[in-house]
């Protein structure tokens, strides 16, 4: 797996790196968190309690509730701005893609395209 922030895209156009995946999510007018961070200057100790935090959530609610497995949880904020937190397996591993959505913007189709390119990235 390359996470090389300078590499250069692969010869079908598509990211090379976790980086480009979470650069072009920023592109679309989101901000992503645990994986990689896009704008650099998220602080990645707070992505990290974030992501502890959702994990242990999404476990409970599991097991509480006998749901199936989550595929997304959203926190809405007041203003309309939301944290969209989209789970994903990929190369043998549990992660959350975490998307922090302006009012009023849809953010379902950039994070699918994300978590597509991520897995594909991980095979």
């Amino acid at each position: 797996m390359n996470v090389d922030n300078h590499a250069q895209p692969s010869s079908t156009g598509q990211p090379a790196t976790l980086k480009e995946i979470m650069r072009s999510l920023y592109k679309t007018g989101l901000d992503g968190l645990p994986i990689a961070t896009e704008p650099p200057d998220l602080d990645p100790q707070v992505a990290a309690a974030t992501v502890a935090m959702l994990r242990k959530v999404s476990s409970n609610t599991q097991e509480q509730l006998g749901m199936a497995e989550l595929d997304e949880a959203t926190i809405r904020s007041r203003d309309g701005a939301r944290l969209a937190c989209r789970c994903l397996a990929a190369g043998g591993q549990d992660m959350i893609l975490i998307a922090i959505v302006p009012p009023g913007r849809y953010y379902r189709r950039a994070t699918s395209r994300a978590i597509r390119q991520i897995k594909q990235l991980l095979s």
